[in-house]
């Protein structure tokens, strides 16, 4: 079930990305993928969720592949959600990995459980993005771009901002169990 719940936080999750853009999605998302991984009881299950909530968001986040495929005459139109499901099913590995992180340094301590979410998702970002796959769309950071706080940028990088993202939902997170100093941290 808490695979289902990651999914439709992952899913939920890419309506911040542009065109629909409603960038609280995101950190709302990532309050859910806390609770999910200081919940989950072994380092598997966290791999699990942090695996499907990136299957979900890069499902939706990379809908426009499927849209590309309509375009090419000698391919069904279909094979670009193919394309789609498949890339997705490998991209999710590195929201897996920061999942597992957070868990592993976290499980009973979390304050440490949501730094290492934000660090390692940054991190993994950054690889998949630079030394993997070259694929860099949809890093978490860019629902900012419409916000004041796209001008920390400059100083933080985008990936920065992909960990600020989920610094601030950390802080919900914490706020809401009544962890009030972590969460004001």
């Amino acid at each position: 079930m808490t695979g289902l719940i990651a999914l439709a936080l992952g899913l939920g999750s890419a309506f911040a990305f542009q065109p629909i853009a409603l960038w609280p999605l995101m950190p709302l998302a990532f309050v859910g993928l806390c609770e999910l991984i200081a919940r989950a009881p072994g380092l598997r299950r966290a791999l699990l969720i942090g695996w499907m909530f990136g299957l979900g968001q890069f499902v939706v986040g990379l809908n426009w592949i499927a849209t590309a495929f309509t375009f090419q005459a000698a391919m069904p139109a279909w094979l670009g959600w193919v394309a789609v499901v498949l890339l997705s099913l490998y991209l999710a590995i590195y929201p897996m990995l920061a999942a597992g992180l957070a868990w592993r340094f976290g499980r009973d301590r979390p304050l440490a459980l949501v730094l290492a979410l934000a660090g390692g998702w940054a991190i993994t970002e950054w690889l998949r993005a630079t030394m993997f796959t070259g694929f860099a769309w949809n890093p978490v950071g860019v629902v900012l771009a419409d916000t004041p706080w796209l001008n920390v940028s400059t100083f933080l990088g985008t990936y920065g901002l992909s960990m600020l993202v989920a610094l601030a939902a950390a802080a919900i997170w914490l706020l809401a169990r009544h962890q009030w100093k972590a969460g004001l941290l």
